[in-house]
């Protein structure tokens, strides 16, 4: 019988901690799977920071499980949030763990440690890297109301096993930082959990092939966030990851900027991201010629300077951003037709926001949760804020509802976020008020809420056009002043 092996991260709440709600100490993560679970062996993953808390875990251990088997590595984070780092640490020490017993029954515990830590494990798991189970709590529900956390197998053994709905909220990573496209490295283009389970999927399956990308989406759909999703999960994550904003590069420097300039080629971009992933962002910008030249030089892994007959080493991979419609594209002559139909053999699509209305309140609330973290007073959503939220088309996606969010942030003085702290900026044009997403129903929605807070959105929309004029404005909505001004002073109550 194959022996049984937990790994685990050790906390800030191991092995015991106190809750100002209940009396006397409460275990602590580790303590709580080995209460749910028998193991022969426990291995403790530490950052430098917690050696306090592995000793006492250590020394609880003993004392409780005498015959337990215990292993303690400890991994050098420096940013326990980085995606890209957390993989580069655990890799070989799994490595060294699976050599040393390849017949253990492996379990993963996914309770203690940071959100970026447990989606590295569940990738890891899911592109079938590693062995192992899934170890989560879940609340137990009794007559409708919320009863005790129980422990509960998520069971990832075979390669891409479909995705739930529970692990995938599992690569929710909460970063307090947002960072821009033209920052260089693995570590500035961290994913966040934006991405439907087929996307994931796809970029789990994807990550293990070094042949070109393509990512296709609207704008805001996080499309260069699926890029380093699939470079951090790949063989490729120790690598440097490249992006190169093409929509800012004048076509005469594009060149230059990719292979480097005359006599200086290992200055060029190409040539940065040898041993890892180089991104295109708006690759439909890059001249035909030079697009052609960078897949020859990716397939050969190397290319030629203009004053050296020494080739170049250059082991890239490519992926490719747009959200164009790049056989559209090449039908009109703008877009290579060979370099098309290389990217359409690997090829994701990102849906945009509004085919995914039941993820706007998960996005919302997560986008929320990042921001309450720099308020001295935690900020929430009343349930016709997020009617609101969930009736708006997005037309600039996910990076439309990340301003938005924040823009409420600044508008509400009060704890409870109300729909008029919410600026859609919506165009004039009843066809957008009822193409609107339905609102998704839940405890508390008022459908009168919803009807005054469209009103109430028209009637802005409509005075900004006319810049506060509110007989111009009841012309153009074909109302009375009298019912502009009723409108306004109610939404100000």
């Amino acid at each position: 019988m194959a022996r049984t092996t937990l790994l685990t991260f050790v906390g800030h709440r191991d092995p015991y901690h106190t809750d100002q709600h209940e009396d006397g100490q409460l275990k602590g993560p580790v303590l709580t799977v080995l209460d749910g679970r028998k193991f022969d062996r426990v291995v403790l993953f530490s950052r430098p920071h917690r050696r306090d808390q592995v000793e006492r875990t250590r020394a609880v251990l003993r004392e409780l499980q005498p015959k337990l088997t215990l292993e303690i590595h400890e991994l050098a984070l420096s940013d326990s949030t980085s995606h890209a780092e957390i993989l580069a640490r655990l890799r070989p020490v799994l490595s060294r763990i699976r050599r040393a017993r390849p017949d253990d029954a492996y379990s993963i515990s996914l309770i203690a440690g940071t959100p970026e830590i447990h989606a590295c494990w569940v990738l890891l798991t899911a592109s079938g890297e590693f062995s192992a189970r899934l170890l989560n709590l879940r609340r137990t529900v009794h007559n409708g109301l919320a009863g005790p956390h129980v422990l509960r197998d998520l069971d990832w053994n075979e390669p891409l096993a479909a995705i739930t709905p529970e692990t995938l909220a599992l690569l929710s990573a909460r970063r307090d930082r947002w960072d821009d496209a033209e920052l260089q490295g693995p570590a500035a283009s961290v994913p966040r959990h934006y991405f439907v389970r087929r996307s994931l999927e796809q970029a789990v399956q994807l990550s293990r092939h070094a042949t070109p990308l393509l990512i296709v989406g609207e704008p805001g759909t996080q499309k260069q966030h699926l890029a380093a999703l699939v470079h951090q999960a790949g063989a490729r994550a120790s690598g440097p990851m490249v992006v190169v904003n093409c929509a800012t590069l004048p076509e005469p420097l594009f060149e230059s900027a990719l292979f480097g300039d005359d006599g200086d080629e290992q200055a060029g971009k190409l040539r940065q991201a040898d041993g890892g992933t180089l991104v295109l962002i708006k690759i439909q910008h890059v001249p035909a010629a030079v697009l052609a030249l960078l897949f020859k030089s990716a397939d050969q892994g190397c290319y030629y300077g203009t004053r050296t007959s020494v080739p170049i080493k250059a082991n890239v991979r490519l992926i490719g951003t747009t959200d164009r419609d790049l056989e559209a594209e090449v039908r009109h002559g703008r877009f290579p037709a060979e370099v098309w139909r290389r990217m359409q053999a690997s090829m994701v699509r990102l849906p945009p926001l509004r085919e995914r209305s039941g993820d706007i309140t998960l996005l919302a609330r997560e986008e929320l949760e990042r921001l309450n973290r720099t308020l001295p007073r935690p900020k929430r959503f009343s349930p016709a804020a997020l009617a609101k939220l969930e009736s708006h088309s997005w037309p600039s996606n996910i990076s439309e509802l990340r301003r938005v969010v924040e823009q409420a942030v600044v508008n509400a003085e009060q704890p409870t976020i109300q729909p008029e702290h919410i600026d859609l900026d919506l165009s004039v044009n009843m066809a957008n008020v009822f193409a609107h997403a339905v609102p998704r129903i839940r405890e508390g929605f008022s459908i009168e809420d919803y009807l005054r807070t469209i009103k109430h959105e028209l009637v802005r929309s409509v005075l900004r056009k006319t810049r506060g004029n509110q007989s111009q404005a009841a012309r153009l909505l074909g109302v009375t002043p009298q019912a502009i001004s009723k409108l306004m002073k109610s939404a100000t109550r």
